[in-house]
């Protein structure tokens, strides 16, 4: 759908006429726009302020961009760097894109489902082959044009240079590689894994590590598992293996390919060969039936035989973060707190063992014993906002806590997301308070540390991985019923 364009939109770039807006993300503004022979061409502008490593790193990258194989993807016609609109015009694919056809009609079946696994694999294969990360493949980014599937967007980062979730833009947060937010570069292995949660998105309807809280689906992609069993069997099993938390688990995007046609036996990352399980069940092999009704796939596959049958150089699987002693048994992995800048948590330490008295502003001193209960200054409903640390790919958010004194736990709730929690006393030592969230579906458990300040609380909330954290300042909303000291 193409929606007017907007007062301070440009009307000409280059020599392509601008004649509406095909839509916006967090990458630029993309354009209908139409050559000087009339022909429909898409013109992304990108966001200004891009720095001169990105600039020159897209100027070196444009015979690559169009070199990639244009069966499966918006063809590269130019790209513009160093102006101060820097844009990138391609091919107009007119069809929706397999977001907007999922959230209108429901979840693909059968043939459609193969064909655009088929198709989405064929392009990354191009892609790869041509040494570029695409580094946002997601459901927004794959076109369902009258020919087959076509994947835009592509061509933003190098595999060798791409940013990390620290250092720049790396993509849409549930499509997001567990490497990428453990703070390691985007690879090849990092578009796999959000090629198998795209198409889990266009068999279920759903994403597959959920919506909502940016904290909580990252700590869901770095920990949890996504229920494949409305996937067929086959193709079951090959998403499994894309969305493995190792990106050396996961297949090449060639070897992806040539297993979804069934040209070649599943192989696992040592080099055995055997159609292996994972969790969801199936087998590995997506027979060629995918092939029935892509005509416009076969004959790419025909055009790029030469392209497959060389393995893809330089597609290494990426960094494994250290895997953590308690999140190794789970097959999960634990990012290094200095990569993602989320500091350590200063938590205070100690065993609850009575509440004290005393203190100017009615908390406990720091000679004295660790309470059992919530202490009297803590008591009341406190409101408030809270930040993620520099650095994260989360958003802010107003929070609520409410305890009574005596209480050995209290209630945490986040109402924009609808979550509520239960803050369980775990410690703490002179005028701060440790607890642990827990019971808190929806968003992100750990331990968060409340200090007072006067007439107020220092919020921290840090979760298991070490790669969320959260600060803020909370206000008590009442005096009233709250005894003072």
């Amino acid at each position: 759908m193409v929606a007017p364009l907007e007062p301070d939109d440009p009307r000409t770039l280059g020599g392509f006429r601008i004649s509406g807006r095909l839509g916006e993300g967090g990458q630029g503004v993309v354009y209908l726009g139409h050559a000087p022979d009339g022909a429909p061409v898409a013109v992304k502008v990108l966001k200004t302020g891009l720095d001169p490593a990105v600039r020159a790193r897209l100027s070196r990258e444009l015979d690559a961009l169009r070199g990639v194989a244009p069966f499966c993807t918006a063809r590269v016609i130019t790209a513009v760097v160093d102006g101060r609109e820097p844009y990138v015009v391609s091919e107009f694919v007119d069809g929706p894109s397999l977001q907007q056809r999922v959230t209108a009609s429901g979840p693909l079946r059968a043939g459609e489902l193969e064909r655009l696994a088929v198709g989405t694999a064929t392009a990354l294969a191009a892609i790869h082959s041509a040494g570029i990360v695409h580094r946002d493949f997601k459901p927004g980014n794959v076109l369902l044009g009258p020919d087959g599937p076509r994947v835009v967007d592509f061509g933003i980062a190098r595999q060798s240079e791409s940013e990390t979730m620290t250092a720049g833009p790396v993509g849409t947060p549930a499509y997001l590689a567990p490497e990428q937010i453990a703070g390691h570069p985007a690879t090849p292995a990092s578009d796999v894994f959000a090629w198998g949660a795209t198409i889990v998105f266009a068999a279920t309807g759903r994403a597959a590590f959920g919506a909502g809280n940016v904290a909580a689906v990252l700590h869901r992609i770095m920990t949890d598992f996504p229920d494949l069993t409305p996937l067929p069997p086959p193709l079951r099993a090959l998403v499994g293996r894309c969305l493995a938390k190792d990106p050396a688990a996961r297949p090449a995007a060639r070897d992806l390919l040539l297993e979804l046609v069934g040209t070649a036996p599943a192989t696992s990352p040592g080099g055995r060969t055997g159609e292996e399980t994972v969790p969801g069940g199936g087998r590995g092999r997506f027979r060629a039936r995918a092939l029935a009704g892509a005509g416009a796939v076969v004959a790419a596959l025909g055009v790029t035989a030469a392209l497959l049958v060389p393995r893809l150089s330089a597609q290494p699987g990426g960094p494994s973060p250290t895997p953590s002693s308690s999140a190794a048994a789970q097959g999960t992995y634990a990012a290094d707190p200095a990569a993602t800048g989320a500091a350590a948590t200063d938590a205070p330490s100690g065993a609850p063992s009575g509440e004290p008295s005393g203190g100017a502003d009615g908390a406990y001193p720091a000679t004295t014993a660790v309470p059992t209960a919530i202490p009297q200054a803590f008591e009341g409903k406190w409101q408030g906002h809270i930040a993620p640390t520099a650095g994260l790919l989360t958003s802010e958010y107003d929070i609520e806590i409410e305890f009574k004194r005596g209480e050995t736990s209290g209630r945490w709730r986040e109402p924009a997301n609808s979550c509520e929690g239960t803050l369980r006393l775990t410690g703490g030592s002179g005028s701060a308070l440790t607890f642990r969230l827990e019971q808190v579906p929806g968003c992100v458990p750990g331990d968060v540390v409340l200090t007072r300040r006067g007439n107020a609380l220092a919020y921290r909330h840090t979760d298991d991985l070490g790669l969320i954290a959260y600060e803020g300042t909370l206000t008590r909303d009442s005096w009233r019923g709250v005894r003072k000291p």
